[in-house]
């Protein structure tokens, strides 16, 4: 049996760009992959599965490997160590390791304004690795300015869209974001934002906040501050089955990351792609989203909206609201869009990678 080393080193975040990794580690199973994840304990693999509603049993986990992973490694010690791998599929976290498997896989989840480490040793490095594999457009697009295009491939992130289906819809509105995302703000702030101005013209809406998080919940008291007044839910580390019920009994999906921020210069600060819009739109939510990053490659003309700021957002939702037959529409849309980041469409393109 081939075997698959995976090195990610945010998977205690337990954010949507871990779900790509264990979707992943799963896709190589499915094609005959022993996989084994270099990190410490199982108990982030454990709390993943209750999270994203995974199984995961088949994944061996090995300390040893995490430690030469995520330490400086004599390139020697590295040679010796990653050759006995037929493939490693290692998540950047902006520089370029040395890996010697037959086949290595550089996944860049953020769009990283330069890869960092010496240029000439950087260059070396990209001589072993077999592909660059981007989670967006938008992603290597950046990405593309400082590596090889002709080793990139962009492979969507994975929607279990058969998992999510539209329930008995009621008056909500929808956000599912980390409330502590490491790499970039989701900006609930905005949405609340957002929430006040619509429901000063539309009664009987609520909004829900669903989201993990792992440090204190000083950030939750400042949005709960912020939501005074208003009907604001916050629902904090929901695990799978009670997102799916958010998802869907609700008519819309608000996201709001990336507000204010030039996508030029500061790109790592937008949604890279945008996982929870797609589930969204799967469970017949209509997204009206911030247009920025990856959230232009989900949403496209008739399944839902992209939106400047909170002004528009609160305006797009208010006639949605006033026109059920147009939201019926995009809702049919939204679902029916969500299947091209399905599971079967990322084996598909994850086995090109296996060639």
């Amino acid at each position: 049996m081939k075997k698959a080393l995976i090195y990610d080193p945010y998977l205690n975040t337990l954010g949507g760009g871990e779900r790509y990794v264990y979707s992943f580690a799963l896709g190589l199973i499915e094609n005959g992959y022993q996989v084994v994840l270099a990190w410490p304990s199982r108990k982030e693999l454990d709390e993943a599965q209750v999270r994203f509603g995974l199984d995961l049993s088949q994944i061996t986990i090995d300390e040893e490997a995490y430690k030469l992973c995520s330490q400086k490694t004599a390139y020697t010690e590295r040679l010796s160590f990653t050759k006995e791998y037929d493939l490693i599929f290692w998540v950047s976290d902006g520089s370029l390791p040395f890996l010697f498997s037959k086949n290595n896989l550089i996944h860049l989840q953020v769009p990283f304004k330069k890869i960092g480490g010496n240029a000439t040793i950087t260059n070396l490095k990209t001589v072993f690795i077999n592909k660059f594999v981007y989670n967006s457009d938008f992603t290597r697009n950046v990405l593309e300015k400082h590596l090889q295009p002709d080793k990139g491939i962009v492979l969507y992130p994975p929607i279990d869209i058969d998992s999510f289906t539209p329930g008995k819809k009621e008056n909500i509105i929808l956000s599912v974001a980390r409330f502590d995302s490491p790499s970039h703000g989701k900006r609930q702030d905005v949405l609340i934002d957002a929430f006040r101005i619509l429901s000063e013209k539309t009664k009987g809406y609520q909004l829900i906040l669903a989201g993990g998080l792992v440090g204190d919940e000083v950030v939750i008291q400042k949005l709960r501050n912020l939501a005074k007044g208003l009907k604001v839910e916050f629902v904090i580390n929901p695990d799978f089955s009670e997102l799916k019920s958010l998802y869907a009994k609700s008519k819309f999906f608000w996201h709001a990351a990336g507000y204010e921020i030039n996508e030029q210069t500061d790109p790592e600060k937008v949604e890279h792609f945008g996982m929870t819009t797609v589930e969204a739109m799967a469970s017949g939510a209509v997204p009206v989203v911030i247009a920025k990053g990856g959230q232009k490659e989900i949403v496209v003309h008739g399944t839902g909206f992209l939106c400047a700021d909170p002004v528009e957002m609160a305006e797009k939702t208010e006639e949605l609201i006033n026109d059920p037959k147009t939201l019926a529409a995009m809702s049919a849309a939204a679902i029916n869009r969500s299947k091209a980041f399905s599971i079967a469409e990322f084996n598909q393109k994850l086995a090109t990678l296996l060639k």
